[in-house]
């Protein structure tokens, strides 16, 4: 009897077996939870590396929860299906009513600031939406904008949904297929300095399309929202608690984190 329930520890309790032999016992791996976000592409069609802020963000959250992320990324429409399926965590989706009924929001995580470029020899005032009446404005599809933006879609402005992806945004702004297009920037992130990236992008594409030297994209001096807040969400149905956890991590959070 005793040699059976032997065999039985050993085939079936190596680790249990090891701690009674002294022995180190191995760390169990982290649980893994997927973590989606919207697909942002680069010049090439490429996904574009992280911003560090966000990465900062992950990396903290996985230490603290004691899990592994393994990162998704998809279009924004796929992100709200697959946020709505319960296919794991999902960061960046904007609020609105009907994703209000559907996912657990966690406390505001990050905050951007939206902008509006335009070509340089084609600028207009701008301090609020009434100003885009008649024109075609360049977003991203199935991100969202507001409330107060979604509303004019389509009757005060048109609207041009792009994937993901700041070359061929800026290109069809060369192309003036757009009036303005809708751009985000990390809150605290100057319009100086969204329009130096996008004039990096826009140079060769404008020698490609045969432009003059002088024309380029400039980010008009208002922004269009500031601290657009930016959320993590889960499916209801799968939320056990880890959005109330996420809020007490966001909670001590320090500025350097």
């Amino acid at each position: 009897m005793a040699s059976s329930a032997r065999r039985l520890l050993l085939r079936y309790c190596p680790v249990l077996v090891a701690g009674l032999a002294g022995l180190p016992l191995r760390a169990a791996p982290p649980a893994v939870l997927p973590l989606i976000i919207g697909q942002a592409l680069d010049e090439n069609g490429k996904p574009r590396p992280l911003p560090s802020r966000q990465t900062k963000l992950f990396a903290l959250l996985e230490r603290e929860l004691g899990i592994r992320f393994e990162l998704r990324r998809y279009p924004w429409p796929r992100v709200e299906r697959s946020a709505r399926s319960g296919e794991g965590l999902v960061f960046g989706l904007p609020k609105n009513e009907p994703r209000l009924a559907a996912l657990n929001y966690s406390a505001a995580a990050l905050s951007n600031t939206l902008w509006l470029a335009t070509r340089n020899d084609n600028t207009f005032t701008f301090s609020s939406l009434a100003d885009l009446q008649g024109k075609t404005v360049g977003a991203v599809r199935g991100y969202g904008y507001g409330e107060a933006f979604e509303q004019a879609r389509g009757k005060l402005f048109h609207v041009a949904d792009d994937p993901s992806s700041r070359a061929l945004r800026v290109r069809r702004l060369l192309m003036q297929r757009v009036d303005a297009v809708l751009f985000f920037q990390p809150s605290g992130r100057s319009p100086a300095q969204l329009e130096a990236e996008l004039g990096a992008i826009a140079r060769p594409l404008a020698r490609e399309l045969g432009l003059p030297d002088s024309v380029r994209p400039v980010v008009l001096p208002n922004p269009v929202q500031l601290e657009n807040q930016q959320f993590f969400a889960i499916a209801r149905e799968r939320d056990d608690g880890l959005i109330e956890r996420i809020n007490a991590i966001l909670a001590k959070r320090r500025p350097s984190d």
